[in-house]
């Protein structure tokens, strides 16, 4: 990678960070937390029994999803209604969903602001997400069978 487009990128990834904060500020209702992963996100809801551990690879997962551009249009909705399945880190997600997965337990829910980098990035996702967008995920986990 050049020096060019790594100046690029850093550039991308400050803006990118500044429209999510000021989303976070404007949200007065809940409380945020930065994932070591790179992204943002609040549980909506929460497993009440502190027993049950974050999903992590190899767990068998069932959850929906909900994407969103940065304007709160919806981009994918057919996923809310539909359960997906998935064996965490061994099938192909793009990294924010997978990373967000491993951000919650059993019957949680929360809401991501994902940068474009853990999105589907310069190239999008040649169909409606576009190139360096950033996606507000919201990802429910209906399910978790961990891995023997």
């Amino acid at each position: 990678m050049s020096k060019t487009s790594i100046d690029r990128n850093k550039k991308l990834l400050e803006l990118e960070e500044g429209l999510i904060e000021q989303l976070i500020l404007k949200d007065t209702t809940n409380s945020y937390v930065r994932s070591p992963y790179g992204f943002w996100y609040y549980k909506s809801v929460i497993n009440p029994d502190n027993k049950v551990q974050n999903a992590k690879s190899g767990d068998t997962i069932d959850f929906k999803y909900r994407i969103r551009d940065i304007n709160n249009t919806i981009i994918y909705d057919q996923n809310w209604t539909s359960v997906q399945t998935t064996v965490l880190d061994k099938e192909k997600l793009f990294t924010g969903l997978r990373s967000a997965i491993k951000e919650l337990s059993e019957k949680e829910s929360g809401l991501f602001y994902i940068p474009s980098f853990l999105g589907y990035g310069y190239k999008g996702d040649l169909n409606k997400i576009g190139p360096n967008e950033i996606l507000i995920l919201e990802l429910e986990i209906l399910a978790k069978k961990s891995a023997l």
